[in-house]
């Protein structure tokens, strides 16, 4: 209780997210890693996998508690001094941070990424980088009944996991319909290892063809639940699938799913002593950006509060949970915030 009212003074009268968010930069003199709302974690291995994906090891500290197969972690590094924080699914099992007290993520790098460009060069070994609870609700339900796991490029992390932590759990078949560009599929040693130990699952390696449904493979006279991840068109095909048939269905949804926005109303925002335009049809960290504004960005999806600035007056409308701003002074998020009034700002 005393927590919580702590918090909601540091929203009211320091603009910060949490006490511990305003006490960091005096934290961080005696500890240098520390986070507010974050759990340091060492750099244990880190290797280059073929196609630009990257697997990295991690050893969490001893506060952070375990996750349940198929969860997501928010991963942050510093870069040239500013913190970076990105989303990534787990690829090991929560058996696997028992035995060992390690966890592994699987990313999918970009030379042109602001985040993963540049992931290989801030994660040193034994260099210590920042990872927040494990979240999310695509988990593993299926112990009585047939399942198909369908994933998309770098969509398979979940699913590692998953099988690794559920396949000793259940008799019912398991199937892998594993997509992704020719030669590029990854952790092929650990599923055919998978499927020698365990007769009720099989594994398929595909890649995508125009001319052939997502689909094909899915048997509907096992009436099989439905786990799926990749990118958003390719979940929604499997997707439509599931419920044209009626087949149960889980999709991973870490993203934020922003709702489309047609308006195009133009607003005033006043920032320190300047005034620009900026309009509805799109979040104000994205405008910013586009402006060259002295923002930053963060995971982009809410999560990190890195972006989060105060706003003095008008209304912004949080995509996130479709409300609305008072019109007084706040503590908003840009990456999630759009603008329905003209704003004064302070960033």
């Amino acid at each position: 209780m005393f927590i919580k009212a702590l918090n909601q003074f540091s929203k009211l009268f320091l603009h910060h997210q949490s006490f511990a968010a305003y006490i960091e930069p005096i934290m961080q003199v005696f500890k240098p890693a520390w986070r507010a709302g974050f759990f340091s974690a060492k750099v244990i291995a880190i290797s280059p996998c073929s196609h630009d994906f990257l697997s990295v090891t991690l050893k969490p500290s001893r506060q952070w508690r375990s996750h349940i197969a198929g969860q997501h972690i928010s991963l942050t590094v510093e870069v040239n001094g500013r913190l970076l924080t990105r989303v990534f699914t787990l690829a090991s099992s929560p058996d696997y941070f028992k035995a060992t007290g390690l966890v592994r993520l699987l990313i999918k790098t970009s030379s042109l990424g602001q985040f993963t460009g540049q992931l290989q060069q801030a994660l040193r070994l034994q260099s210590w980088c920042n990872i927040s609870p494990a979240r999310g609700d695509f988990i593993f339900k299926s112990w009585h009944k047939p399942s198909v796991f369908v994933a998309g490029g770098s969509g398979i992390t979940p699913m590692l996991a998953m099988l690794e932590q559920q396949l000793s759990n259940t008799n019912s078949p398991m199937q892998l319909l594993y997509f992704a560009k020719a030669d590029a599929h990854q952790c092929t040693n650990e599923l055919t290892a998978l499927a020698k130990r365990f007769a009720h699952f099989s594994f398929s390696l595909l890649t995508r063809d125009a001319l052939t449904p997502l689909t094909q493979h899915i048997n509907l006279d096992a009436r099989p639940d439905v786990y799926c991840c990749g990118p958003a068109g390719f979940m929604q095909q499997i997707a439509d699938f599931a419920k044209q048939h009626k087949l149960g269905y889980f999709q991973e949804s870490f993203g934020l799913a922003l709702p489309k926005l047609t308006d195009d109303s133009q607003f005033s925002v006043k920032i320190n002593k300047d005034t620009h335009v900026v309009t509805s049809n799109d979040v104000l960290l994205s405008q910013f950006e586009a402006k060259k504004f002295p923002v930053q960005r963060g995971c982009g999806i809410g999560i990190c509060h890195q972006c989060q600035c105060i706003k003095k007056s008008g209304v912004v409308r949080n995509l996130k949970t479709n409300q609305l701003s008072d019109t007084g002074e706040q503590l908003i998020q840009l990456c999630v915030s759009q603008a329905v009034s003209d704003l004064e700002l302070q960033l």
